[in-house]
């Protein structure tokens, strides 16, 4: 389907066309077929990158347009909420109606407000648990709120964040029967049940703009899902790295999501150190100049030393104890492609545009203070390996667990790649 048969205003059309917009993917066009852009309570399952942020657009911007009340964009971290602010800014020349423009706003802090003044806005972006405050604080322009959208979905299992996602959904259903609800995610295995919650449809598809190979490396090779092996050279002694550098040589980028912040800072430094020998003057010019960029934003700190240190390699971490500046210089570095290896923890993974041409798991297990450390599950698996395989830019993802044993090997392979994700539940 292409925009220019789409049943929105011309206004809109004209934006999505200056954006690069021209055809559908097929999740999209399964989700208008479905009633989207008819008001439809709709759960779109579908993978990391086929488009379920321009349906949830789509759907926000045509509402407003049509003056079917205000939109409220949840997230389930501020990251993300910035992300999606960003994203919208493109519709703010539109005009309502009314002969005004759109206007957006986000608000992820001071859970101590009703944050009135955000009733001036036709879209409000926010956090799941800022809107859990604003609910409980009574904000009277919830009440003009008429489309919704749940980004992660998903999260309703976690069990630090679901208990209030799921309390947040209901109270806004209940507040606001009548408005469209749209649930996303690129993990969820039990989309039908989640729509029957929301009296909804749910759209489940396996589709990908890049396809994606999954394999698990152990003993010099990469064994993948459809029975081929990839040999790997190894020179530095560690395999991970071994499979990044080859990656990056081949002209990609690399993800590498490691166990704890101090696992990322090392995996960072190990990588810059092997990448910084063999960068062009030209790189080694623009990265400097972002080192120094690093260094001179907010206070000199041991972390931000090591940041700016492993930024002139080439590589980089990225985990919740950098400032929200740096977290941002990271990604769009790594997103115009001058970090070529980003060591992330699992925060990353939620929702934030950071794709690369192969992820490498370098541990499936976690540490949680109330149990210990422990496997994680087959759908944070599947949230990190969906981040392979970067649209316009590669022809195939790669997402690869490394193995200690042969019996390791057997058992990632059964129990993550040829796995599916656990259901979500509440």
């Amino acid at each position: 389907m292409k925009i220019s048969e789409i049943d929105i205003p011309e206004q809109l059309k004209t934006i999505l066309e200056r954006a690069g917009y021209e055809i559908l993917y097929p999740p999209q066009t399964e989700a208008i077929r479905a009633g989207a852009l008819k008001g439809k309570n709709i759960v779109l399952a579908s993978p990391t990158a086929s488009g379920k942020t321009l349906v949830a657009e789509l759907c926000v911007i045509n509402n407003i347009l049509k003056d079917k009340g205000k939109s409220l964009y949840l997230t389930p971290l501020r990251a993300l909420a910035n992300e999606k602010y960003e994203e919208f800014q493109k519709y703010m020349s539109l005009k309502k109606r009314n002969g005004e423009n759109i206007k957006i706003a986000i608000s992820t802090g001071d859970f101590d407000s009703a944050d009135e003044w955000l009733g001036k806005y036709d879209i409000i972006i926010s956090t799941n648990e800022k809107v859990d405050s604003l609910l409980r604080h009574k904000a009277t322009w919830m009440n003009e709120v008429r489309t919704i959208v749940a980004d992660e979905i998903h999260l309703l299992t976690d069990q630090d964040r679901g208990p209030t996602l799921e309390i947040t959904l209901t109270k806004l259903m209940e507040l606001n029967p009548e408005a469209q609800l749209l649930a996303l995610s690129a993990t969820v295995s039990n989309a039908d049940d989640i729509a029957r919650w929301i009296d909804g449809v749910s759209i489940t598809t396996d589709w990908r703009p890049v396809p994606l190979r999954e394999g698990v490396y152990y003993g010099g090779e990469i064994l993948f899902k459809d029975g081929s092996a990839k040999k790997i050279s190894l020179k530095t002694g560690r395999p991970s790295l071994d499979i990044a550098l080859e990656v990056v040589r081949e002209g990609g980028q690399v993800l590498v999501f490691t166990e704890t912040r101090r696992a990322s800072v090392e995996y960072g430094k190990n990588a810059a150190n092997a990448l910084s020998m063999e960068l062009s003057d030209s790189q080694r010019t623009k990265l400097n100049t972002l080192a120094k960029k690093i260094m001179s934003l907010g206070e000199k700190t041991r972390l931000s030393e090591l940041l700016a240190q492993q930024v002139k390699g080439g590589a980089a971490f990225h985990h919740a104890g950098l400032t929200g500046a740096h977290r941002k210089i990271v990604e769009d570095s790594f997103k115009s492609g001058m970090i070529k290896i980003l060591a992330a923890t699992p925060t990353l993974a939620s929702g934030v545009n950071t794709p690369a041409r192969a992820v490498l798991i370098t541990s499936y297990r976690r540490y949680d203070p109330r149990y210990g450390r422990n496997p994680i599950s087959v759908l944070e698996y599947k949230q990190f390996s969906g981040r392979a395989g970067r649209p316009k830019y590669d022809t195939f993802g790669e997402a690869i667990l490394i193995a200690k044993t042969y019996e390791e090997q057997e058992h990632l392979m059964e129990t993550y790649v040829c796995g599916e994700p656990e259901k979500v539940w509440s």
